[in-house]
C-alpha cells in the first residue's frame, strides 16, 4: 500500500489514472476496494462512491486471467495490491476492424446516392419536370436523414462506453410521448399503418423523457424496416402491474428465429437472409434500446414467428411507473 500512496500523493496521478484506456483497481490487504477509475465505473455500470469498500471478487473471478464483459474479453494483471484490465489485442483489432468496416459502409451508401441526385439536378435541371425534382430533393432528404442517424447513434453508443449515460428522470406520460413518436415516424414512413392501443389507466413512467423518444424511434423505425410493404405497425400500452408498465410494439414483417433472440441485441449484429439483405441498418438501434432501458431499470422482451400467415415480431418494453417506491430506489442509487 506504501506504494499506492506515494503514487496518490503526486499531482497528476488521479488525472493520469481517470483518463486511462483500461481499468485500474486499487485494494487494501483484505481485497476490499479502496480507488477505482471511471473505466471500472462505465464497464462495470456502477457508481464508484458505492464499490469503495466492496470486495474484488465481487466483481472479478477469483484464480483467473480473463473476464468476459460487454462481448469483450479482458485480460486482468495484478502488481502488489492493484489489478489491470485491459481488452485482449486480437479481439479488439476485429471489433476496430468490424467497426471501420460497418460504418464505412454506411456512410458511404447515403453519401453516394446525395452526391448522384445532386449531380444530376445540377447537370440536367432545365430538363427535369417538377415531379422529377420533387422525387430528388426527397431522396436527397431521406438519405440525409439517414447520415444523421447513424451519427447519432454513433454518439450515442460513445458516452454509452466512455462515461456514465447522463439520465434526467421525472413521470412521464406515456401515451402523449408515443403520439408525438408516432407522429415523426409516420411522415417517414407514409405507407405503413401505425395503430396505437393504449390502456385509459396506464400509469406514469419513471424515466428520462429524451431516451425513452430514442428507444420508441428505434423500435418503431425497426418495425417498419423490417415489416411487409404496407403492413400494419400496433403499439399497445399498459400496466404490467403495480409497479411496471408495458409497452410492445408489434409488427406483422419477416419475423426472427429464436436463435437470433440475443444476437440481435448485439452491437453493429444484423440477421442476415435473403429477406433482410435489403434493409438498410448499421445494427446499432437495439443495442442502444437494450442498454437505455436496463439503465433505467427496466427490461426488453422479444416474441416472433417467421412463419407464414402468423410472421412479424412483439418488442416488450417494460419500465418502472411512478411510485413511492421506485422514486426513493432512484433517489438512493443517484446518492
Amino acid at each position: 500500500m506504501r506504494c499506492y500512496n506515494e503514487f496518490m500523493e503526486q499531482p497528476n496521478f488521479k488525472n493520469i489514472v481517470e483518463n486511462l484506456d483500461s481499468v485500474v483497481i486499487v485494494v487494501d490487504d483484505n481485497n476490499h476496494i479502496i480507488y477505482a477509475n471511471k473505466y471500472f465505473c462505465s464497464l462495470f455500470n456502477t457508481n464508484c462512491n458505492k464499490i469503495y469498500g466492496k470486495n474484488i471478487y465481487e466483481f472479478l473471478p477469483q484464480n483467473k486471467d480473463t473476464i468476459v464483459i460487454k462481448d469483450y474479453t479482458y485480460k486482468i494483471s495484478r502488481h502488489e495490491n492493484t489489478y489491470y484490465l485491459s481488452v485482449i489485442d486480437n479481439q479488439m483489432e476485429k471489433v476496430y476492424s468490424d467497426f471501420i468496416s460497418t460504418v464505412s459502409h454506411e456512410l458511404r451508401t447515403p453519401l453516394t446516392s446525395i452526391r448522384g441526385f445532386a449531380d444530376t439536378m445540377l447537370m440536367s435541371f432545365d430538363k427535369l419536370d417538377k415531379a422529377q425534382i420533387q422525387k430528388f430533393l426527397t431522396i436527397i432528404k431521406e438519405q440525409s436523414n439517414r447520415l444523421i442517424k447513424l451519427v447519432e447513434n454513433l454518439l450515442s453508443i460513445s458516452k454509452m462506453q466512455v462515461e456514465q449515460t447522463n439520465l434526467v428522470y421525472k413521470s412521464v406520460n406515456v401515451k402523449t410521448q408515443i403520439e408525438q413518436v408516432l407522429y415523426i415516424i409516420k411522415n417517414q414512413y407514409p405507407e405503413y399503418n401505425f395503430e396505437f392501443d393504449c390502456a385509459t389507466d396506464i400509469s406514469n413512467i419513471l424515466t428520462d423523457e429524451n431516451k425513452f423518444q430514442q428507444i420508441m424511434i428505434n423500435l418503431l423505425d425497426n418495425a417498419a424496416k423490417y415489416s411487409f410493404d404496407k403492413g400494419t405497425i400496433t403499439v399497445k400500452a399498459a400496466n404490467k402491474d403495480e409497479n411496471f408498465v408495458s409497452i410492445k410494439v408489434i409488427d406483422h414483417g419477416i419475423g426472427i428465429t429464436p436463435e437470433n433472440f440475443s444476437k440481435i441485441f448485439d452491437k453493429f449484429a444484423r440477421v442476415e437472409n435473403h429477406l433482410t439483405r435489403k434493409v438498410q441498418g448499421s445494427g446499432l438501434g437495439l443495442y442502444i434500446v437494450k442498454n437505455l432501458i436496463e439503465k433505467m431499470g427496466g427490461q426488453i422482451l422479444v416474441e416472433s414467428c417467421t412463419e407464414l400467415p402468423d410472421s412479424g415480431s412483439v418488442f416488450e418494453v417494460i419500465l418502472p411507473c411512478v411510485t413511492y417506491t421506485n422514486q426513493c430506489k432512484k433517489v438512493m442509487e443517484d446518492r
